[in-house]
């Protein structure tokens, strides 16, 4: 009993840096620190956080399987990796990710279908379909005596059949809506739908409220250059005011690029469009819904503008500016809902491209008209017009493709 009394105290005194030895390297390794016991040191390293959607992709790292998605992968030794993306019946992810020590650099994969499911939104025609400012709903024209203005909302539903079209106005011996195109207001409360003869001049301006079923709807011929250019003026306040945000050698850049920025109908906000202006004879009428050149992503935390032939993103966060590749026979380009990537619609080809430039990925190789495409507000799927298998003569009917 007196020997264990007499080293009770050295026991404890070593237990007690026995378990602070531990601990700390526990912390230390917690922390990324590797020890390396060929060079008889402590590595730093970093760790990769990596997320897909959907779940459940393998990662490669070096062309050699390391894990799972929704997990971290750690202990890499700082350098630059081949990181790919796999997951069966989905379109491969793929970029060198350069990991940095004490550092978890975050991969956010997002995977598309291989043969993605294509539903009708509409059966009847679609003419001139026309989406509103904000994303969430759109105009378009049928013909025929049940024909009329129609809304498709553009909400949550994931039963494309489900999307609850409203008609706005019906179509009458002298009005078919099939044969006007539309205008939206700023607040995408209200639109008109214009007529034109055959020389483009105008034959009649109604004014259509898009919450009101089956309304009759009121010409504004007589007063429609003061309500166009009360809406110019709330579009042109309200992107000197989100323009505040960019820094001045966007704002510059922007002033040498020429876009042309009809109604935004191929995007869920308005798009910079490729598409030349028509003349003043046959569209005298039009509003600008892209007066400062700066299109803001929809967590406003990125800019996508076009300076000269080139098309840029400016990370507001990063305080960096990235250049996209040339698109060639581009239609239209556009923010995907996730604020992380873009839509490009090219000619019979509509791809899905990381805000840095990489891993342009197909959704859909097919016609479709005059460019429109644009991503539905939910991320879940693409909306485009095109006839598909129908034939030539008939109207283009508008389709969901579905990402998930």
């Amino acid at each position: 009993m007196p020997r264990l009394a007499k080293h009770r105290v050295p026991y404890t005194i070593g237990l007690a840096i026995l378990i602070l030895a531990i601990t700390i390297g526990a912390i230390f390794y917690g922390r990324g620190f590797k020890p390396n016991f060929k060079k008889g040191s402590i590595d730093r390293t970093g760790l990769i956080v990596a997320k897909s959607q959907p779940t459940g992709a393998n990662v490669y790292i070096d062309g050699r399987l390391n894990n799972a998605t929704d997990t971290n992968i750690n202990y890499l030794e700082p350098k630059t990796y081949k990181i790919r993306i796999e997951k069966d019946g989905y379109t491969p992810w793929e970029k060198n990710v350069e990991i940095k020590a004490d550092l978890a650099t975050e991969i956010n994969a997002l995977l598309f279908p291989l043969a993605p499911e294509i539903k009708p939104l509409t059966i009847t025609g679609a003419y001139n379909p026309t989406l509103s400012p904000d994303g969430s709903k759109i105009a378009y024209g049928v013909a025929g005596e049940r024909g009329g203005l129609y809304i498709i909302p553009m909400d949550s539903n994931p039963l494309p059949f489900r999307q609850n079209n409203k008609l706005l106005a019906k179509n009458t011996l002298s009005v078919d809506y099939s044969k006007s195109r539309f205008i939206w207001n700023p607040d995408s409360r209200e639109l008109i739908a214009r007529f034109e003869d055959e020389n483009g001049n105008a034959t009649a301006n109604l004014l259509i409220d898009s919450e009101k079923s089956s309304q009759a709807a009121n010409d504004i011929t007589a007063s429609l250059t003061a309500t166009l250019a009360d809406w110019q003026q709330t579009i042109n306040e309200r992107s000197q005011t989100a323009g505040i945000a960019a820094p001045d050698q966007v704002k510059e850049a922007t002033k040498t690029a020429t876009l042309a920025s009809p109604s935004p109908s191929p995007s869920q906000k308005p798009s910079l469009q490729t598409k030349k202006a028509t003349t003043e004879k046959t569209q005298p009428v039009n509003l600008n819904y892209n007066p400062t050149g700066l299109i803001f992503s929809p967590d406003e935390d990125k800019i996508l503008y076009k300076t000269g032939n080139q098309y840029k993103i400016y990370d507001l966060k990063l305080k960096k500016e990235f250049t996209l590749p040339d698109f060639p026979d581009l239609k239209s380009i556009s923010w995907f809902p996730d604020s992380k990537h873009l839509v490009v619609a090219q000619q019979d080809l509509i791809s899905i491209i990381e805000t840095d430039g990489y891993n342009k990925l197909t959704v859909y190789s097919g016609k479709f008209e005059d460019g429109f495409v644009f991503a539905h507000p939910t991320a879940t799927r693409l909306v485009i017009l095109t006839k598909l298998a129908q034939p030539e003569n008939n109207a283009p009917n508008l389709y969901s493709i579905n990402l998930k």
